[in-house]
């Protein structure tokens, strides 16, 4: 493996650090300043790429169907606060525990119904395309620093 290799092999571990970092601080605030073992966590961030995904399409804009994406998560995580979350936050850690692990399930199994097992992308938009030179023969693609945050 030479250098370059390396450092771009570095570059896109700290990128994807940073994005298990934002996963992992939403998990901690949620248990740290509501007491809530959500283990569903992810499953929102899920809920949103895949809407996002879905409406890039039919709004035609990359940065609308973001928002949208995230607007439309935490609306649906609002509504499951109400529904479900609020009886959990008197009972035991392992109730809570039992039931988001549930709700990972469920959620799974709706991302499989509704957009199935296949990968799925967006095209990466005019304003993310290309490159920063990092040397004379070495550059880091704008969208993974773009995913950095």
């Amino acid at each position: 493996m030479n250098i370059a290799d390396f450092l771009i092999q570095t570059l896109n571990s700290v990128q994807y650090g940073l994005l298990l970092f934002m996963l992992a601080a939403g998990l901690t605030l949620i248990f740290g300043i509501m007491g809530v073992v959500n283990l569903a966590h992810g499953s929102f961030y899920m809920l949103g790429a895949y809407l996002a995904y879905s409406l890039s399409s039919m709004l035609g804009s990359f940065t609308l169907a973001i928002l949208a994406g995230v607007v439309l998560s935490v609306l649906f995580g609002l509504v499951l606060e109400r529904v479900l979350f609020r009886f959990f936050y008197q009972r035991d850690h392992l109730d809570q525990v039992l039931m988001t692990f549930g709700l990972i399930y469920i959620f799974e199994e709706l991302r499989s119904i509704l957009w199935g097992d296949d990968v799925h992308g967006v095209p990466i938009p005019p304003l993310l395309t290309g490159s920063i030179p990092l040397t004379d023969t070495l550059s880091y693609p704008i969208y993974r620093l773009f995913m950095a945050g």
